[in-house]
């Protein structure tokens, strides 16, 4: 008889040293839900949170501008409103605005890209689209400049004629940038590559200026050396296509000073 007593005594001490793992396996449970809910809180769509709160209010028959749409940001102590719409609002205009600006600067290239065919001298001008805008590539050798020189070539008054009238049609705001190989000055007006660079760029806003009527305040030079290659310089042919200018048609959103150097009509400091 002792032995059976025993023995159940025994079971039972073993069924209720594991109910312990049932607590803690719920306490885990628990704490997953807990975190999977902050979660999904942290993680707020406005979109989805505006259908969520236009569908709530159809439902419940009151106007979709209730306390629902509206709250106080937690880090600045309850002090900001924040309106799930308003925001939704400025994001579309932006991307509206962005949209835009692209198509904007989209139709300037085909405009220069034909009045350059029909000079014959599409080939001298490559374009490509950037965050900051619409950069104009012309190449300095046979194009713009003589080798080593800063004095505008008549092909290279040509092309820049080319690029004018759509100059004109746009109002952004214009850059004009100087770029060089990483082989040094030697001999002649310029002390180095920065100076040559710098050069070029103004000649080139100044003739914009000057002979074609672009309005100063709208336009800067900017002289960059070799620090902005595009090819290796390892090819006579890659170090002639490091010798360029760029005219930049700046994003409305840029400005000038940012993306170039201070407006000037007479020269301006490589940066």
């Amino acid at each position: 008889m002792s032995k059976r007593i025993r023995r159940r005594d025994h079971d039972e001490e073993h069924e209720n040293a594991e109910r312990w793992l049932l607590t803690y396996a719920d306490m885990i449970t628990l704490l997953m839900v807990l975190f999977i809910v902050l979660f999904s809180i942290g993680q707020v769509d406005l979109k989805k949170f505006s259908e969520l709160r236009s569908g709530l209010a159809e439902s419940f028959g009151t106007s979709a501008a209730s306390p629902i749409g509206t709250g106080a940001g937690v880090l600045d102590g309850g002090k900001t409103p924040i309106d799930g719409r308003d925001a939704i609002a400025k994001l579309d205009a932006q991307q509206v605005a962005a949209a835009a600006q692209k198509a904007q600067l989209d139709q300037t290239a085909k405009e220069i890209e034909l009045a350059l065919a029909g000079k014959g001298l599409g080939d001298k001008v490559t374009f490509r689209l950037e965050d900051r805008g619409l950069v104009l590539q012309i190449v300095s050798d046979d194009v713009l400049f003589d080798l080593g020189k800063a004095d505008l070539r008549p092909e290279g008054k040509d092309v820049l004629d080319g690029l004018v009238p759509a100059l004109h049609e746009v109002e952004n705001q214009l850059a004009v940038e100087g770029h060089t190989d990483d082989q040094p000055v030697l001999g002649g007006p310029f002390a180095s590559n920065w100076e040559l660079s710098t050069a070029r760029a103004t000649t080139v806003l100044r003739y914009l200026v000057e002979q074609r009527g672009i309005a100063a305040t709208r336009i800067a030079a900017a002289g960059y050396a070799d620090t902005h290659p595009i090819a290796a310089n390892d090819t006579p042919q890659d170090e002639a296509r490091n010798r360029r200018v760029e005219i930049v048609v700046l994003a409305a959103r840029t400005h000038v000073a940012a993306a170039a150097a201070t407006p000037t009509t007479g020269g301006s400091t490589g940066t």
